[in-house]
This record gives structure tokens, C-alpha cells and sequence, in this order.
């Protein structure tokens, strides 16, 4: 079969590789899509808790559970994108998407929220990480990381400008009207970049990897993994255990981070506060992009996670506005870095043939344990009296799973 002719957008920079078209296809993607979905969880909690009157357990609860089917659709997603590729799963996931958060601004009883945070978690999984961080793998490999960092630093962007503009739009017009505007931005952003930009496969084009071949010409590199038989290794054990035990960390104190910052600050002040983080991860996710590609992942992952654990004891003992802006830029330098070497590390150790299953798989595991984090801050912040002492139970968590990630092996070593 004769290449394909590339997206018209090419046109724009002929002489430059396709791959990097795709790399500002993904951020823009990000941009919206993560950086509504996730960081948007802090500013919808903090939202509904005010304007409902709804319990921190009950609308945390909510999160959790977004978090957790998120997992379980990336499973069959993953498959999806193996079998179909990404293009077709991001159209449907930001129209889903959009119809999520018209539904958020309507609800009006909590269990209402648990049916559209379904919704919402199902389209998260097409928008988000399985099907953009695919993208990119396939057109990249000598230079993986650093066109990862450019692309998912959409995510942290999104974050920097979407929480305070959610925030102050929800203080000023209310829920409704702030989920209406934002479900426009996901379709004014992510339909057009999905439809014209979008494009699966390098070969499909007579073109390589930056990098070139396969991937390095490993066996892994081409290897075909059934879910069922990566499951069995010791390394998705190790890796996706200790990701998920971070990100349980990671979620539960990103999206409380508003509330939390709103006991000791202004909204105003909150809301600058919580920018800090997406902030902190665009530099923390560009220097890993820069040097992560010459380093061990296994770990570079090893150091964010303890990085982390520091960033988290600082947020649990500071009150004052300086030292905890100062946490919770730390505390960003780790987040963006860590979702971005998930896909890293299976790409490296599983290979690019059954990317989307081994990640799929790695993300039902991962979303569970990410999704009891919301629901676990929040019940220990109301059952020991404060985020505080809720927080410091997370500390012995932080450094396990620093510990197994730096033991991940390489799955050929198994054999």
C-alpha cells in the first residue's frame, strides 16, 4: 500500500518532522482534556462543597470513584487504541467529555454526581493519558522523553490557567455556567486538533521514529504482550504497584489542595496558590524531559517519589502563605514528571506492539490505588480533625513505593 499523504497542517512547516505536529497536537490536547479532568477535580470539590453544601467524605468519595473508572475504562480503551489507534477514541472522548460537564453544572442531590463522574472517567480515559502518550511513543524514540515533556506539558499549562479562571468563573457566575464554558473549550480545542491533526503511525506515512526502526531492535521493543501474561511479570507487579501507591499520594492531596489552601488563605490568594502546582510541573516535567532520555527511568522515578514524600510533610506543617506556596511548588515539580514516566517506563520495558493493552492494564491497576487517594484525604481529614495529621499518613506510603519502583526489572530477566 502506497504511504499516505500527511495532514494538511504539514503545510504549515514542511521541512519540519511530523512527529513535532503531533507533539503540539498532544499538548493542546492535554491542555484541556488533562488539565480539566484532573486538575479540575480540586476546583470541582472545592465548587460543590461550597455551592451545595455537600461533605468533604461525600464529594471526595465522588472523585474517588472517578479515579477508579478511569482505571477500569482504560483498560478497554488501551485495547481500543491498539486495535483502532488513538484518532477515533479522542473524537468520542472529548465529545463524552463535553457532555460530562454539562451535566456537572445541572446536579443537585451527591449521587448525582457518582452517575455523571462515569461519564466523566470514561471520556477522561479516551482523552488523556493511554491515547496521547501512544502518540507519542510511536513518533518518537531517540528523543521519547523530551518530546514527552514538551507534549504533557499541555497538562501543566492547562492547570495554570484553568484552575484559577474555573475557580474565579465558579465564585462569580456559579457552577453551571463555568461547566458550560468549559465543556466549549473542550470542543474548540480537541475536536479540531483530533480531526486535523491527529495521526497514528509514522509508517502509515513512509516515515520512521525520530530514533528510527523499531525502537532500538530489542526483542521487548517488538514484542507482543497479551494483558493477561504482562500481568504475571514481576515487573508490571512492582512498577504499576508502586505507581499506584504514589499516585494515591498524588490525587488525594492535588485534588485537596484547594480546600486546604483555603483554611489558611484567600480565595484569591487559594486560588494562585493552587496554580503553583501545575506550575512547579511544567519546570519539573521539563528537566526530567531533558535529561530523562540519557538516565535510568526506574530511578529518576525512585528520586520524584521521595522528592514527593518531602513536598507532602511540608504541606502537612505549614500555615503560612510563603512555606506553603513553597510545598506546593515542590510538590509540583514531582506531579507532572511522574504521570509522564508511567508511560515512559512501559514503553521502555513492555515495548510499543501492545502499548495500549500493557497500559491499559497498568492504568486500571494504577487508578484504583490513584483513586483511593481523594476518598482516603478526605476521611482522615475528617476523622483526625484536619488535612494535617491526613497528610502524615501518606508519608509511609511515599517512601514503599519509592523503594519498588527502584527494584522494577526488566521483564527479559524474568525468563
Amino acid at each position: 500500500m502506497p504511504p499516505r499523504p500527511l495532514p494538511a497542517v504539514h503545510r504549515l512547516r514542511p521541512d519540519l518532522y511530523y512527529g513535532w505536529f503531533i507533539v503540539a497536537g498532544t499538548f493542546a490536547l492535554s491542555f484541556v482534556s488533562v488539565g480539566i479532568g484532573f486538575y479540575g477535580q480540586t476546583v470541582f470539590l472545592d465548587g460543590l462543597i461550597h455551592e451545595k453544601g455537600w461533605s468533604k467524605a461525600s464529594v471526595s468519595g465522588a472523585s474517588t470513584a472517578f479515579f477508579m473508572l478511569t482505571g477500569v475504562a482504560s483498560a478497554a480503551v488501551g485495547r481500543a487504541i491498539d486495535r483502532w489507534g488513538s484518532r477515533r477514541i479522542l473524537v468520542g472522548g472529548a465529545l463524552s467529555m463535553a457532555t460530562a460537564l454539562l451535566l456537572l453544572g445541572r446536579i443537585d442531590n451527591p449521587w448525582h454526581l457518582y452517575l455523571v463522574y462515569a461519564l466523566f472517567a470514561t471520556s477522561f480515559a479516551m482523552s488523556a493519558a493511554i491515547p496521547l502518550s501512544s502518540l507519542v511513543n510511536r513518533w518518537f524514540v531517540a528523543q521519547r522523553a523530551r518530546a514527552m515533556s514538551f507534549a504533557q506539558t499541555g497538562v501543566s499549562v492547562g492547570g495554570l490557567i484553568l484552575v484559577p479562571f474555573a475557580t474565579e468563573l465558579i465564585a462569580r457566575r456559579g457552577l453551571q455556567t463555568a461547566t458550560v464554558v468549559l465543556a466549549g473549550l473542550v470542543l474548540a480545542v480537541a475536536l479540531p486538533v483530533a480531526l486535523l491533526v491527529v495521526s497514528d503511525d509514522p509508517a502509515a506515512h513512509g516515515l520512521e521514529p525520530d530514533g528510527g526502526g523499531t525502537g532500538g531492535g530489542t526483542a521487548r521493543a517488538v514484542r507482543t504482550w497479551r494483558a493477561r501474561d504482562a500481568l504475571r511479570t514481576r515487573t508490571f507487579i512492582l512498577l504499576s504497584g508502586s505507581f499506584a501507591a504514589i499516585l494515591l499520594c498524588q490525587t488525594g492531596v492535588a485534588v485537596h489542595h484547594l480546600h486546604l489552601l483555603r483554611e489558611h488563605l484567600s480565595t484569591s490568594a487559594a486560588a494562585l496558590g493552587a496554580a503553583t502546582i501545575p506550575f512547579g510541573s511544567i519546570v519539573g516535567r521539563l528537566i526530567c524531559g531533558r535529561f530523562a532520555d540519557r538516565l535510568q527511568k526506574r530511578r529518576v522515578a525512585a528520586a520524584l517519589f521521595s522528592v514527593q514524600a518531602i513536598a507532602i510533610l511540608a504541606l502537612s506543617s505549614a500555615v503560612e502563605p510563603l512555606p506553603l506556596l513553597l510545598a506546593s511548588v515542590a510538590f509540583g515539580l514531582t506531579i507532572g514528571a511522574v504521570f509522564m514516566l508511567q508511560g515512559l517506563l512501559v514503553a521502555e520495558l513492555f515495548g510499543l506492539a501492545s502499548y495500549g493493552t500493557v497500559f491499559g492494564a497498568m492504568n486500571l491497576v494504577t487508578g484504583i490505588g490513584g483513586g483511593l487517594g481523594p476518598l482516603t484525604v478526605g476521611v482522615l481529614a475528617e476523622a483526625l480533625g484536619g488535612y494535617a495529621a491526613a497528610l502524615r499518613v501518606l508519608l509511609v506510603i511515599a517512601p514503599i513505593a519509592a523503594f519498588a519502583v527502584w527494584r522494577v526489572p526488566v521483564p527479559d530477566a524474568e525468563s
